[in-house]
């Protein structure tokens, strides 16, 4: 045997006959080996050879010989037929740990071996640079022991039934939210689409965000339908705020605007939301808030994490994301200011009531929770590598409507 010959796999056929199935199991074991190696094919057939030879000759493989085991011919695979595959070797493989996707990965996981000429899909983003976190796995394992059903985990039937004043602003809250839920949800969804399956981990956390956005967007419908007046007034200072944050094309500089300056926001005024409705009475209302709070703050974790690394590796991202932040601010500050509409209906939600004192007493709150907002965005900026006094300032940048 040529001693050139370093790798060999075997194939053990039993009793099949030169059959259909015969050799599609040893066109697989072809497939499978790489150029140069030898393939032992172990039968309880005799006689195989010719019709070996003529296949290695039909498929540009090489048949080398034949050896009996044993003299006793009812011996179980008692016959080797030994083979040489000298076509190209017929799977790449890639470095998993690779920053770049590989052109013909298609719709494979990382880690596959990939057939050549497989297409190109052409997938828009092929470096994980802007997209990868560390933490992004353990974050979709955590999405997934976080799961709730907002049908049957909310004692809806256990809503109290508020004034008129006060179903309103909990109805026009509960607009507000899901306009920004879907924001939240269109926006990774357009992006999902983009990127390689090579960088696995982040269209599985990608597919969670939309899977908590659109339970979010689902609970606040309903919440606002128990009112009995339902979605109420969508403020053109909202969708212009949402529109700026769509409008953005670039996923790390979106990642940035909507993880972090947005849904960071966002956890604040969830929590401000929660606090006002069990000062209310309204638990199930509270636990609704309490548990999208949750969810929100795996997407922020996300895009810190993601942020941080960027950063690290390439600190002049930051200049990037001070442009986008300021870009967004200019655009807002020539459309609109703070949605009245909205801060009225906080207010009146967190003093309990239209009266004078009341209300005013909330909204003296709502004043105090952007102050809350601006320091904790600040935090969260510093934390992502971003010095602490351009972190207030890109803080201090951020669109009034939080999201």
């Amino acid at each position: 045997m040529n001693p050139n010959y370093s790798q060999k796999s075997c194939i053990f056929m039993g009793a099949l006959p030169a059959s259909t199935l015969f050799f599609m199991r040893l066109e697989n074991a072809f497939l499978l080996t790489e150029k140069g190696a030898l393939i032992e094919v172990v039968s309880d057939v005799d006689n195989l050879e010719n019709d070996l030879t003529m296949w290695c000759a039909f498929k540009g493989e090489e048949f080398i010989q034949k050896h009996t085991i044993s003299q006793n011919a009812d011996s179980k695979g008692n016959f080797v037929y030994i083979l040489c595959k000298k076509s190209p070797t017929r799977f790449q493989k890639f470095d998993c740990h690779s920053r770049i996707s590989p052109s013909v990965q298609g719709l494979a996981p990382n880690g596959v071996q990939v057939e050549l000429a497989s297409p190109n899909y052409h997938f828009g983003i092929e470096s994980n640079n802007n997209i990868w976190s560390s933490n992004a796995l353990q974050i979709y394992e955590d999405s997934k022991k976080s799961q709730w059903n907002a049908t049957t985990d909310i004692k809806w039937q256990e809503i109290p039934e508020f004034s008129p004043a006060l179903q309103f602003a909990i109805a026009q809250i509960m607009t507000y939210l899901t306009e920004n839920e879907f924001s939240a949800l269109y926006i990774p969804a357009r992006f999902l689409g983009q990127i390689s399956p090579f960088f696995t981990p982040i269209p599985l956390l990608l597919s969670s965000i939309i899977g908590d956005e659109s339970r979010h967007i689902e609970s606040f419908i309903k919440r606002a339908n128990i009112t009995g007046l339902g979605v109420q007034y969508s403020t053109l200072t909202t969708q212009q705020s949402l529109f700026s944050l769509w409008n953005e094309k670039d996923y790390f500089k979106s990642s940035f605007l909507l993880h972090i300056m947005g849904e960071g926001t966002f956890i604040d005024l969830l929590k401000f939301l929660e606090e006002s409705f069990r000062a209310l009475g309204d638990e199930a209302s509270a636990y609704l808030l309490a548990l999208a709070r949750k969810d929100e703050s795996r997407h922020v974790a996300y895009g810190i994490n993601n942020v941080k690394q960027a950063i690290a590796q390439n600190p002049a991202k930051i200049a990037a994301l001070k442009e986008v932040v300021f870009a967004r601010k200019n655009y807002l500050d020539a459309q609109s200011g703070e949605s009245s509409l909205l801060l009225e209906s906080m207010a009146l939600l967190r003093g309990g009531g239209e009266d004078s004192v009341l209300i005013s007493n909330g909204f003296e709150e709502v004043q105090e929770l952007k102050k809350k907002m601006e320091k904790n965005r600040t935090k969260r900026l510093v934390e992502c590598g971003i010095d602490e006094e351009l972190a207030l300032d890109l803080s201090r940048a951020h669109t009034p409507n939080f999201m």
